[in-house]
């Protein structure tokens, strides 16, 4: 190429620093290996031929494509592109770590493509080990740990009593578990032994609490918004009160210490720059309490 830019071998030779003998060699061996003639020689001055016109113009695309897929290569090392998907139970947008930690890193990494799947609870680590997703985040506590995920705790809250406004406790600020007793409590649709669900269950194992009715729902928000419509109670995450809607009343819970735990799930050897950048925020946001 830069015998072509110059159409003088001798400034070709000194602009790449070899002999002017080389540099014929090499345009020689080009033009034997091709089986065209790429320059056309008169009196120490040389031109392109037709087919040197064209080499030129592919030789020119190759180095620019070469170019760009060097720096496509070394963005996604830096995790400046590729793609992210977040399995996510709907309580953790509640949770400020997460959605500022999401948010910071979309304004740090615009050219990532990030894509939410909203899961039950129980899914969610079968879901990262599947590589249907690249991390979850959801409620502890977790299935057995396998050998390719790990997890880390991303933020606690305590759990707290959401009630319809027009409840008789809902001007209270604190009132006794006994106290919803007649009231249907709207649990979580977790599996045995995992999530929300289960946290739930030990406080009303260890309390003895047991309410007359109860009626299973699938995820946080459609609770709150059935607490809202009147048909029941709910013991949630005190970060609910985030998702206030219009007829809902939040109360803290006496002599009760249950705590519900955010967790994010991930492979243990995670290959993607854009993934590994994402979880050291979280990490760093599960390091720093707001």
């Amino acid at each position: 190429m830069t015998t072509a830019e110059e159409l003088h071998v001798g400034r070709a030779a000194q602009r790449l620093g070899i002999a002017q003998p080389a540099l014929s060699q090499h345009i020689r061996a080009l033009e034997d290996r091709l089986g065209v003639q790429l320059f056309l020689r008169a009196h120490r001055r040389i031109a392109l031929t037709e087919a040197g016109d064209a080499f030129l113009a592919e030789a020119r695309a190759a180095l620019h494509h070469a170019d760009k897929a060097a720096g496509a290569a070394q963005r996604a090392a830096r995790g400046e592109t590729g793609n992210v998907v977040i399995g996510f139970v709907s309580s953790a947008l509640a949770e400020q770590p997460f959605v500022r930690s999401l948010a910071a890193f979309r304004g740090s990494h615009p050219d990532v493509v990030i894509e939410m799947l909203l899961r039950l609870g129980g899914t969610l680590t079968d879901a990262v080990q599947n590589g249907d997703v690249d991390l979850s985040v959801t409620r502890g506590p977790l299935p057995p740990a396998v050998d390719d995920c790990e997890s880390f705790v991303l933020c606690r809250q305590p759990l707290i009593a959401v009630l319809p406004e027009s409840h008789r406790l809902s001007a209270q600020t604190s009132i006794p578990l006994s106290a919803l007793a007649e009231d249907t409590l709207l649990q979580p649709d977790d599996p045995p032994g995992l999530s929300l669900g289960h946290t739930l269950q030990q406080l009303l194992a260890k309390t003895g609490f047991r309410p007359r009715h109860t009626m299973v729902v699938s995820e946080m928000s459609s609770t709150i918004g059935l607490v809202a419509a009147g048909l029941g109670v709910a013991l949630l995450p005190a970060s609910a009160r985030v998702m206030r809607l219009p007829g809902v009343a939040f109360c803290a819970l006496q002599d009760v210490q249950a705590v519900s735990e955010l967790m994010v799930v991930h492979r243990r050897f995670e290959r993607s720059a854009a993934v590994r950048t994402l979880l050291d925020r979280l990490r760093l946001a599960a390091e720093t309490p707001a």
